[in-house]
């Protein structure tokens, strides 16, 4: 569940008899922030599902960040859009020209400034996607976590292929689900060398190359 940050109804309010005769539906400036919350969380826990879990703290805030600026950044808009009616409500008569400039001028900036928010969102969908930020805080210790997740992987294909060497068979091993047997049989078949294993020893000696380099 993301975090909600507060909504001012009474600006909401006024910004919708500054520009309309229709009335304002209580609650619709919170509920209409909460749908994009909703969908920028929804966007953030597919990441998290994609990437590894060392990121998920990163995209968390990334999340929280999201909605805490956009929340300011309504709040602004609607008191910006307070400031002065439109045509339709003041009639052209006494329409104040400079102050309604004024308030396109502070609309427009209020927009560059959703539009950067938004981008936040591009940063939510690519996180754990690259490779991990200098300027990260916690860099060291994803580092060395990823190196450690590297060098398991490294292990465990070695100890598959010490299985399959035994018992000339897959099935059964304790290493593997049922997806993993059957994608790495039909990796075998299609290999071309006459005693293919489940993993290429160029592919164990790579893994070790990486984490040597890294460390």
């Amino acid at each position: 569940m993301p975090t909600y940050y507060p909504i001012d109804e009474t600006p909401a309010r006024r910004a919708k008899e500054m520009s309309s005769y229709h009335d304002y539906k209580p609650g619709s400036a919170t509920a209409s922030y909460r749908q994009e919350v909703d969908k920028a969380a929804a966007i953030a826990e597919s990441q998290k599902a994609r990437a590894d879990p060392m990121y998920h703290e990163k995209t968390d805030r990334l999340l929280d960040t999201y909605a805490r600026k956009l929340a300011e950044n309504i709040n602004q808009s609607h008191a910006i859009a307070a400031r002065c009616p439109s045509i339709l409500i003041a009639g052209p008569a006494n329409f104040p020209v400079r102050r309604k400039e004024k308030q396109n001028q502070a609309a427009a900036a209020n927009m560059a400034e959703w539009k950067q928010i938004q981008g936040l969102l591009d940063k939510i969908r690519s996180t754990g996607m690259g490779g991990i930020s200098s300027d990260d805080s916690g860099a060291l210790q994803k580092l060395r976590e990823k190196l450690a997740q590297r060098k398991r992987e490294q292990e465990r294909m070695k100890e598959v292929n010490a299985f399959f060497r035994k018992y000339r068979t897959l099935d059964g091993c304790p290493l593997l689900s049922s997806e993993d047997i059957e994608e790495l049989k039909a990796g075998m078949a299609q290999n071309w060398r006459a005693n293919p294993k489940p993993y290429e020893s160029y592919r164990c000696v790579q893994e070790r190359s990486i984490f040597d380099a890294e460390t």
